[in-house]
């Protein structure tokens, strides 16, 4: 019975350090970003894929706690979880290359906003947009600051 009680007690240790060994932090906060063709961070599947142009590669990826308080912190002060979901095009125009519906999805605790664009925003239309953009450009600063994105290798080309 000791035995038992012992091997439980380890297994239970086992998994709940497996997670810190990893050197992960729990994402409290969890967020996807799909930006351009196939850009793609997404802190629920732990994944961040760049496009590397023509291909793409993936990799293992989460934010630190203190990366996501600071996502918190500027998505609440902008107030993201009250945004439209969808901010639709410009009447009449379009952008080369045409990345089509991009998204930034965010989810703490009792809040889950999903918010869609398409490009060119008609900024006059959606106030919010600026602000959306900045929320954004944060994530993407976090992101490229990261040591395991530094390393990735470069674009090869761009789109026309």
């Amino acid at each position: 019975m000791k035995n038992l009680l012992i091997g439980i007690f380890l297994s239970f240790v086992g998994c709940s350090t497996s997670h810190i060994d990893k050197g992960n932090d729990i994402q409290e906060v969890k967020v996807h970003l799909h930006h351009g063709y196939y850009d793609d961070v997404n802190t629920f599947e732990q994944s961040l894929t760049k496009d590397l142009i023509p291909d793409t590669i993936k990799i293992s990826f989460w934010f630190t706690k203190r990366e996501q308080e600071i996502i918190l912190t500027k998505a609440e002060r902008i107030g993201f979880f009250n945004f439209p979901d969808t901010f639709f095009a410009k009447p009449n125009e379009m952008q080369l290359p045409d990345y089509g519906a991009q998204t930034l999805r965010i989810k703490s605790r009792n809040k889950d906003k999903t918010v869609v664009w398409f490009n060119p925003t008609d900024e006059l239309r959606f106030k919010y947009f600026v602000l959306l953009r900045e929320l954004k450009i944060l994530i993407l600063d976090i992101i490229e600051s990261k040591p395991e994105y530094k390393i990735l290798p470069e674009r090869k080309g761009g789109y026309q």
